[in-house]
């Protein structure tokens, strides 16, 4: 099997699935917004995942007729979801992860949203392969998360979380780690998932990627940072 420009490895065993909900609360019809070369953010996400999975093995979970019809436009597959688990928040998101993860013909998956629009091929065919290596190989880890690194100064209300505001200042360099989830991917087996009700288990693996992989698109404004970042970012 190949995809438009490499070959796509042996991940036949994994699932990908794109959960796509056509309402948005906060940016109307966000998901069909226009990202790049005539591509709405779907069909953005679609195009990247295709040149690491087959389309065969990437599901556009949703209830829509307009989403399904991207699918065959795409050459990826439907996989058909109930209104009461796409519509506002009426589904808790335990709910939402199990019926659609149920319905996947694989023992694996990866979990991958359509809002994240800057996280590139390489990125996933490394988590994909680091999944296989870490989770599924060695187990020494029971599911994988795409994080950022932030090696940044935290405040809550009472004051600094990480670091001591006064003449004991630390450096940035020597900032204990705490990592941002960028929801840009999250992989798990389709037995533990089903079984505990989430795409993570108590020990995932954090797979560190690159800064603008972690833009995700909530607000209008992250719309508008996406596109003008665009330029940095390399679809290979």
């Amino acid at each position: 099997m190949q995809s438009n420009n490499s070959l796509i490895h042996d991940y036949s065993d994994i699932s990908v699935i794109i959960p796509v909900r056509e309402g948005s609360s906060r940016i109307k019809s966000k998901i069909f917004l226009p990202f790049h070369d005539g591509m709405s953010l779907l069909e953005w996400k679609i195009h990247q995942v295709k040149q690491v999975q087959s389309g065969a093995r990437i599901f556009l979970s949703s209830n829509s007729q307009r989403v399904e019809g991207v699918a065959r436009d795409m050459g990826v597959e439907f996989l058909p979801r109930s209104d009461y688990l796409s519509t506002g928040h009426d589904a808790s998101f335990s709910e939402v992860i199990t019926g659609v993860v149920k319905d996947i013909p694989t023992s694996h998956f990866a979990w991958v949203t359509v809002v994240v629009p800057l996280m590139g091929p390489s990125e996933y065919r490394e988590g994909f392969h680091l999944y296989c290596e870490q989770v599924v190989q060695n187990k020494a880890y029971d599911s994988l998360v795409s994080v950022n690194l932030l090696k940044e100064y935290f405040w809550d209300d009472k004051g600094p979380l990480n670091y001591r505001a006064d003449k004991n200042h630390t450096i940035s360099q020597e900032l204990p780690n705490i990592y941002r989830v960028t929801n840009g991917l999250y992989m798990r087996d389709k037995e533990s998932t089903l079984a505990e009700g989430y795409f993570l288990g108590p020990n995932p693996y954090r797979h560190e990627v690159g800064k603008i992989s972690g833009v995700d698109i909530d607000e209008y404004e992250d719309y508008q940072m996406a596109l003008a970042l665009r330029q940095f970012y390399r679809d290979n």
